[in-house]
């Protein structure tokens, strides 16, 4: 491959804060909670793991395309009119016409693609009916037949217009529906975990309403807009894993703070665990629009409001705690429905001017747009406290320079905006935090089931951030726009900058127990388990870390964007376009962080008596330049269109940001309390050992030479009602070998074969 994927979620933001938008209505997955819980770190590259879409914004395997009209993407600045968001925008908008009934089949080594549609019209009653549906079955590993993701789909959609003498009225109103299922079990002739079994599936109900009025007769009422929807969602994860203690291990069970005595996992067992969310979305946008006009300008301008409900009504995380699916599990069941509701609410307030000076053209985009969080507990820093976000947008085209008798157009243009992401459910409300202390560990050898003993006391935190702040991002661009006879070049500076992106962050303080010497129990003189009163103790006190959501993450962005377009070269039949990028990315923290040692002093981890707070930047520079080149040739006579692509990515580079591993202060356990890191500290016995070396080696600049990858695709029509295209992609590729930390690293790549058949009648 090019380069290995770089995935971290601590800079989720950048997905989560991707507004999509279907037919005006917002997909928003705010309220989303399928996940397992901590205490799995072994699962980390398990299929629930690297599935989680909790805190990523939307699953894009739920959304179809057969049934899209146009496509808009705005990753610059976005109107005021748009919110919630930080990376960018996403606008689909679905088809509404009269069309013939089409069927479409694709195949290739990774999926199959059903979907089928019919567009109805009433003649001469304005009113026309949209109705289509479709089934995907992907594999993600076309050798696997074990691991894969079903979708199916349906949708109807009206479009009904009524005339009157002073204004005009469309209704179009949807009802969707999408059900996906996500499944893998292990493979019984390769595994002794014959019973291993994961299931996901997500099921989604949506109705949307949008009303436009339009008052032809009023010169500066131009429309007025009312968009409302409603989803509903049934998720269900469910797993089934078989557990082998390899040893003796705990099951915490207790869910009041306090000592109690712990469960035992001695043998192997079976465990289940259901999570079920039922989350339920609202919105509701009000919009007007007004405009004048005058001979040498024009003004419109936007106003309204909108209202966003997020609500899980789900059962939660269920499972027994006595049969974790994990030996390290500290979680405890959770109901969904517990949870209290997400409430956004949102105004905004555009103008759009254009201007004539002379031959020259001024447009400009001024606008600001609030958003507020409310119905929210008065302990929040967010409850009722609206965030603006000011965006302006300007061009000025020049007048026409005639080249060769024809016209050369140029235009620069810019723009700065601010965007705000408001957080989601799971980091406004986490599970509460457990912390189960082991106090005595007595495993009796003769009778391990009667005479065992284990002691534990529970500290039950509240770890909610009620200082969490929303993630905004600063965005600034300006671009240059060449066009003559139909071709056009474009080239675009970008810079953002997001310093309060969510993480979850460590933190830690002490906490106080009894430890227990069971060396001193006699074993030969038990009737039953140990009492407590006869064995000695010491008190003790330890510093335990838990995660807490946090605006963290820093992200700085910066690139040049071109895309050059040509007229269709008559004597070639074909069109080319070439786009292209340099990015630079910086991810890396914005606050300092706690960080634990392992190292071992006096037979005690100095991590229960002291760690460190480093104000370091842990995290990577990212740099890449990329090209592709598109061909687009079209021979109507023998119905054929020939699509090349030649995709060039001609360095990737990645960089480790330098550690500076000596803290700035550290906490100690006896009173949780943080001191400078000095000297003195240095030389201290155990705090000594707080300070980090690292390898020089691991901070070297690791860059990935050039990657040529070519794509095919060829389209036949048959007749009147057939089309059918054949693709090939990755057919050709350039993958020179390189060295990389004295390693010679060789690279190759799979083509990616496939057909689609549509029929049009």
């Amino acid at each position: 491959s090019s380069g290995e994927q770089y995935s971290n979620p601590d800079y989720a933001i950048t997905s989560l804060g991707t507004l999509f938008l279907v037919d005006g209505a917002p997909l928003n997955g705010d309220a989303n909670l399928q996940y397992i819980p901590g205490g799995t770190s072994s699962d980390g590259t398990s299929p629930e793991s690297l599935r989680n879409m909790t805190n990523k914004g939307v699953d894009m395997r739920t959304l179809t395309t057969d049934d899209i009209e146009s496509v808009e993407i705005v990753r610059g600045i976005p109107s005021a009119e748009y919110g919630n968001l930080t990376s960018g925008m996403v606008n689909i908008k679905r088809v509404r016409k009269a069309t013939p009934l089409t069927a479409r089949f694709k195949a290739d080594e990774y999926s199959k693609l059903f979907s089928v549609g019919k567009g109805f019209t009433v003649p001469n009653h304005d009113f026309t009916l949209n109705v289509d549906g479709g089934f995907l079955d992907s594999k993600v590993d076309p050798r696997n037949n074990l691991e894969n993701y079903k979708r199916v789909n349906f949708s109807v959609r009206i479009s009904k217009l009524w005339r009157r003498d002073k204004w005009e009225m469309t209704w179009t109103p949807s009802a969707d529906y999408t059900g996906s299922f996500d499944n893998v079990k292990t493979d019984p002739d390769l595994s002794y975990q014959k019973i291993d079994k994961y299931k996901s599936s997500y099921n989604r109900a949506s109705l949307t309403n949008n009303f436009k009025w339009t008052f032809p007769r009023l010169k500066w009422i131009k429309t007025v807009n009312l968009d409302a929807s409603v989803s509903a969602q049934s998720d269900q994860l469910k797993r089934t894993k078989l557990i082998s203690p390899q040893r003796a291990t705990v099951a915490p069970t207790g869910k009041e703070p306090g000592v109690h005595d712990g469960t035992y996992l001695f043998s192997e067992y079976v465990a289940d665990y259901l999570c079920e969310g039922k989350p339920v979305n609202a919105f509701l946008k009000a919009k007007g629009e007004f405009g004048w006009e005058g001979a040498k300008y024009r003004l419109n301008a936007i106003a309204g409001g909108e209202w966003n409900y997020s609500k899980n009504f789900g059962k939660g995380q269920v499972y027994d705690l006595s049969h974790p699916i994990s030996t390290s599990w500290g979680a405890r069941p959770r109901a969904y429905s517990d949870i209290p509701a997400l409430q956004n609410l949102s105004f905004f307030l555009e103008g759009n001017t254009l201007f004539l000076l002379g031959k020259n053209k001024l447009e400009l985009q001024v606008g600001a747009r609030s958003v507020t969080q409310i119905g929210m507990s008065e302990r929040y820093l967010l409850q009722g406290k609206p965030y603006i976000d000011p965006r302006a947008n300007a061009q000025w085209s020049f007048p026409a320079i005639p080249v060769a008798g024809k016209d050369l157009h140029i235009s620069i243009s810019g723009g700065y905006g601010v965007t705000t992401k408001m957080p989601t459910l799971d980091y406004l409300y986490p599970d509460l935090w457990y912390n189960d202390i082991v106090q005595l560990n007595y495993y009796d050898v003769n009778k391990p089931l009667e005479y065992s003993r284990v002691n534990i006391i529970t500290y039950i935190e509240d770890i909610t951030n009620y200082d969490l702040k929303p993630a905004r991002n600063h965005k600034w661009e300006v671009r240059g726009d060449i066009s003559f006879e139909g071709n056009r070049l474009s080239v675009t500076y970008f810079h953002e900058n997001l310093t309060s992106g969510f993480r979850t962050s460590s933190f830690y303080a002490p906490f106080s127990y009894r430890k227990y010497d069971h060396s001193a129990v006699d074993a030969s003189g038990l009737q039953g388990p140990p009492a407590l009163e006869d064995i000695p103790y010491t008190d003790m006190k330890a510093l335990n870390g838990y995660r807490q959501s946090a605006n963290g993450s820093r992200i700085d962005k910066q690139g040049i964007e071109f895309q050059f377009t040509s007229q269709r070269i008559s004597a070639l039949r074909t069109a080319v376009v070439v786009n292209g990028a340099w990015f630079r990315s910086v991810y890396t923290n914005s606050r300092p962080m706690f960080e634990t040692v392992a190292d071992v002093v006096d037979n005690r981890p100095v991590s229960e008596e002291y760690v460190g707070l480093y104000d370091w930047n842990d995290g990577r520079v990212n740099e890449q330049f990329n090209t592709n080149f598109q061909l687009d040739t079209q021979i109507p006579e023998w119905g054929l269109i020939f699509s090349t692509s030649v995709q060039c990515m001609w360095f990737v580079s990645t960089r480790v940001m330098w550690k500076n591993g000596v803290p700035v202060s550290y906490m100690a356990a006896s009173d949780g309390k943080l001191y400078p890191y000095t000297e003195e500290s240095a030389a201290d016995p155990k705090l000594q050992f707080l300070i980090k070396t690292y390898n020089g080696d691991s901070y070297k600049n690791q860059t990935i030479p050039t990657a040529v990858y070519v794509n095919l695709k060829a389209t036949k029509t048959i007749g009147k009602w057939l089309r059918l295209s054949l693709f090939a992609n990755r057919i050709l590729d350039y993958l020179p070998s390189y060295k990389m930390n004295g390693l010679l690293i060789r690279r190759n790549v799979d083509p990616y074969f496939g057909m689609e058949l549509n029929f049009t009648l």
